[in-house]
């Protein structure tokens, strides 16, 4: 039920952001999209960037689930990335990283638990990446984070780190629940090792290619952007997605990308071409190609349905046993 309610609210919240842009770009000047060889190209090579940093995506993704244990084929590391994706842009409640865990599990002859720990520990090094740049990049160089909102970010922090120190004892006291959590835990914890430089290196190359993305998009778009900019606009955007939202991230990235682009300078025209463009290079490429996979190596919806029942059954057995 709880899964619903989250559900529910990311739809909620979608559909009124959609609508505030609907609203806001009905009122804007016509936008301009490309249409001579020059920005197509440009439209192209953010693709083919986005489709490299996937790629990086799924070999960091590799290396967490070799580093905790699993057997994956490197393959299905790259390919499960796209899939999850895809389930991402078409599903709710970011339903992708659900198909990632039912798929990926038996394939790497791991526990689903274990490979969910792997995706935890994915979005921790995004998140802590993503903040630094919010920070650094925003207040430090744009000015865009004042000292109330420093603040305010500290307090989230402290309460987040002693809410995890109670988490922590609550587990160290209920061996059940420990015994439940640690295959989740493990990856995470293994970040602090000597493997866990590399991956926050891959992180940092993750999120740079990300940025080329968005620049590469307002070239075609006929905004041009620095670098600082560029990664000002994305750590904005992805502050956005932290909300609760409906299918790839709607209306709350859209939001995000317009306040960026009217922050560096760009005008409403330009911004309500941009995220035209930027839609398309983030969405419709890596869903085609994730639905090719799902149906071609994966055999299908028919059999992530099956999988997601097989969990559930499981999951109950599970319950009921005696500890």
């Amino acid at each position: 039920m709880r899964g619903r309610s989250l559900s529910l609210l990311g739809l909620v919240v979608s559909a009124l952001c959609v609508a505030g842009v609907v609203f806001w770009a009905v009122n804007q000047p016509a936008p301009r999209l490309p249409s001579d060889a020059r920005h197509l190209l440009y439209v192209l090579g953010a693709a083919l960037l986005y489709a490299l940093n996937t790629g990086v995506r799924g070999e960091r993704w590799h290396r967490l689930l070799v580093q905790d244990g699993a057997r994956p084929h490197r393959s299905d590391s790259y390919a499960l990335t796209v899939v999850g994706y895809t389930g991402n842009n078409i599903l709710p409640a970011r339903a992708g990283d659900a198909v990632r865990v039912v798929l990926m599990a038996p394939r790497a002859d791991s526990s689903r638990r274990t490979v969910v720990g792997t995706l935890i520990a994915e979005r921790l090094l995004d998140l802590a990446v993503i903040l630094l740049l919010f920070v650094v990049v925003g207040y430090a160089v744009l000015g865009e984070v004042g000292a109330g909102e420093i603040e305010v970010l500290a307090a989230i922090t402290a309460a987040g780190l002693l809410a995890a120190g109670l988490g922590v004892v609550a587990l160290r006291r209920n061996e059940r629940l420990m015994g439940l959590v640690r295959p989740m835990l493990s990856s995470t914890l293994g970040l602090l090792g000597r493997g866990g430089v590399g991956l926050v290196a891959m992180t940092l190359l993750i999120w740079l290619l990300e940025t080329f993305v968005w620049m590469t998009v307002g070239a075609a778009a006929g905004l041009d952007m620095s670098l600082v900019q560029g990664l000002y606009l994305v750590a904005l955007a992805s502050i956005f997605s932290l909300i609760p939202s409906g299918p790839a991230y709607a209306g709350t990235q859209d939001v995000a990308a317009v306040i960026g682009i009217k922050a560096i300078g760009g005008s409403s025209s330009l911004a309500s071409g941009y995220l035209i463009l930027l839609r398309f290079v983030l969405q419709v490429p890596i869903t085609l190609a994730g639905l090719l996979l799902l149906a071609l190596r994966y055999g299908g919806i028919g059999k992530l349905r099956r999988a997601r029942l097989e969990e559930a059954t499981a999951t109950t057995t599970d319950a009921r046993s005696p500890t």
